[in-house]
């Protein structure tokens, strides 16, 4: 008999999961509030479930992709949890607090359910997935994360694949930050931006980042994959994670204070590169990161 996989949250991410999971062959049913991204899985081959709890009463291993934390504590406390079977396994593609998903491992392991913490990331190629869990519990789940990912990563026990996941999204957006704010002083010198990108190719400080979103934020490209909402949801899941390790993150705090600024006079469905917004004149700015005069 074939494993059956249920697959709960259809956005972005949930979507390619699911597409490229039936696409290798596995038995995918899943849900998702949305009736529209629902119907759209179903052109894509997966198989539709009323509501959550019967996906994962149905499944052997169900993944989640779900927006945020309180969501996944939602949803699981909404019948999930209760309808899975003891033994099956439970796989959090969502990005989630690593304190949650050590103390969701706890939880499951009362169940008789096996958990691995598996948040993704957009790489070059497609989707790549930082795990943290058991060996065994690894084994159980590489079929399904071979077929719908192009690389994952084992990296710790669980919470450590929120803990990459986090850390690599620490690194992106700070990253993305300082393009911004390179080409906001660009354009206030009046040095043509197109200039400045030829300029900064053969110097040590180019990088694949500077070639992927700088022509972008210059032409307000915002897109509405990877949206800076979600992307400053993970930058504040940071920022309580380093509280709780003791560690300062000040980079990532002004990054995060420039998202919520954007956000604050913008649309929540761009993408990250619209933190060039934070430089347009036309946009609040409670704090410039000038100070205030002495």
């Amino acid at each position: 008999m074939s494993t059956r996989y249920g697959l709960i949250g259809l956005g972005n991410v949930g979507a390619d999961l699911a597409r490229d999971a039936v696409s290798a062959g596995l038995d995918v049913s899943a849900f998702d509030i949305d009736r529209a991204a629902l119907d759209r899985a179903v052109d894509a081959g997966v198989a539709p479930r009323a509501d959550a709890s019967m996906v994962a009463a149905e499944a052997d291993v169900l993944i989640l992709s779900l927006p945020n934390s309180p969501i996944v504590d939602r949803v699981l406390a909404d019948g999930v949890f209760d309808s899975l079977r003891p033994g099956s396994l439970l796989i959090d593609m969502s990005t989630n607090l690593p304190a949650r998903a050590v103390s969701l491992a706890a939880e499951g392991r009362d169940r008789g359910i096996r958990v691995i913490d598996a948040p993704v990331t957009y790489g070059q190629h497609g989707l790549v997935s930082y795990v943290g869990g058991a060996g065994a519990d690894l084994e159980h789940a590489a079929t399904w994360l071979d077929a719908s990912v192009v690389e994952w990563i084992h990296v710790g026990p669980n919470g450590h694949g929120q803990y990459a996941k986090l850390a690599q999204n620490m690194l992106s957006g700070v990253g993305m930050g300082i393009v911004a704010e390179v080409l906001g002083f660009a354009r206030a010198a009046g040095l043509d931006p197109g200039t400045l990108h030829d300029a900064l190719r053969p110097t040590g400080a180019y990088s694949g980042l500077i070639e992927r979103v700088l022509p972008a934020m210059q032409e307000r490209r915002y897109g509405s994959a990877g949206t800076m909402a979600l992307h400053a949801k993970d930058m504040g899941y940071a920022l309580q994670t380093a509280g709780d390790l003791d560690v300062r993150l000040p980079f990532t705090a002004a990054l995060h204070d420039v998202f919520e600024q954007v956000l604050s006079v913008g649309d929540r469905r761009w993408g990250q590169t619209a933190l060039i917004e934070w430089w347009s004149p036309s946009t609040a700015r409670p704090d410039d990161g000038r100070g205030a005069a002495a």
